[in-house]
């Protein structure tokens, strides 16, 4: 299991299948039995570790190996503590596998070898374009003037996809989220979502933080997201079933 960080792109998700496809043609090509080389992210996408132990449940032996830079050692451990939450909710009748945490990306040891290959192979590429050469025209010189004016809204909507919430399902329900303001022209036009690194607390999680006012809510499922934002953001109430942090009542400035 290939075990990256997320993005607030696509591109993290592919990228790291893209490699995984790699490893899995170049592990079979050297004859080692591996039957699947399964993609995996600590946060900000999916599939998430527990999601990605899912998939792999059946497996006799599964080797997680780290890919982040720079490696992490406080998340490290909470990852070992993840892994074995998810082994402790599996059916006691089930075959556990057997459970291996890889040495982290920058302690392999040809790490250095492989960095140097690559960089004799760039000096060495005759067809090799430098950085102006792949800018071409492009107005490298500014930046569009849309990135200058401040969008229409009234609300921030800070939904946390740290480690933990992701584990706890967020980036599976972000999309309802979006569907939820997208869905709904009264939100749509005041409210700005935005995905954020750990805010905590976790035990809570997955967070969604309403601004301004300050209102943190959770654990938020995808049949509470549209109740909470509706009843906050066109409403001015506060479910105090779900808020974790804040006051009780929206400010009538900030409705």
């Amino acid at each position: 299991m290939l075990l990256g960080r997320g993005a607030a792109y696509a591109n993290a998700v592919t990228e790291l299948t893209q490699l995984a496809e790699r490893l899995q043609a170049a592990m079979a090509a050297q004859g080692t039995p591996v039957l699947r080389i399964q993609p995996a992210l600590v946060d900000r996408s999916q599939p998430s570790l527990p999601q990605a132990l899912d998939l792999c449940a059946q497996a006799q032996t599964i080797v997680i190996l780290p890919v982040m830079a720079p490696d992490e050692t406080s998340l490290r451990r909470w990852l070992h503590k993840l892994v074995m939450r998810w082994r402790a909710a599996q059916p006691a009748t089930a075959p556990f596998p057997r459970l291996i945490f890889a040495p982290p990306l920058l302690g392999a040891p040809d790490l250095a070898q492989v960095l140097a290959r690559t960089v004799e192979a760039a000096l060495g590429d005759v067809c090799a374009q430098d950085v102006p050469a792949v800018v071409g025209d492009d107005p490298w010189e500014h930046d569009p003037a849309a990135w200058s004016a401040v969008p229409e809204h009234q609300h921030h909507v800070l939904w946390c996809v740290g480690p933990r919430c992701t584990a706890k399902g967020a980036t599976q329900l972000y999309p309802e989220l979006a569907r939820t303001v997208q869905a709904n022209k009264d939100l749509k036009k005041k409210v700005m979502l935005l995905q954020t690194s750990c805010q905590y607390p976790c035990n809570h999680g997955p967070l969604m933080i309403v601004y301004p006012g300050g209102h943190w809510y959770g654990p938020m499922t995808a049949s509470t997201i549209a109740p909470v934002l509706t009843q906050q953001v066109l409403h001015g109430q506060v479910n105090e079933a779900l808020l974790v942090h804040g006051p009780t009542m929206v400010d009538a400035d900030n409705a």
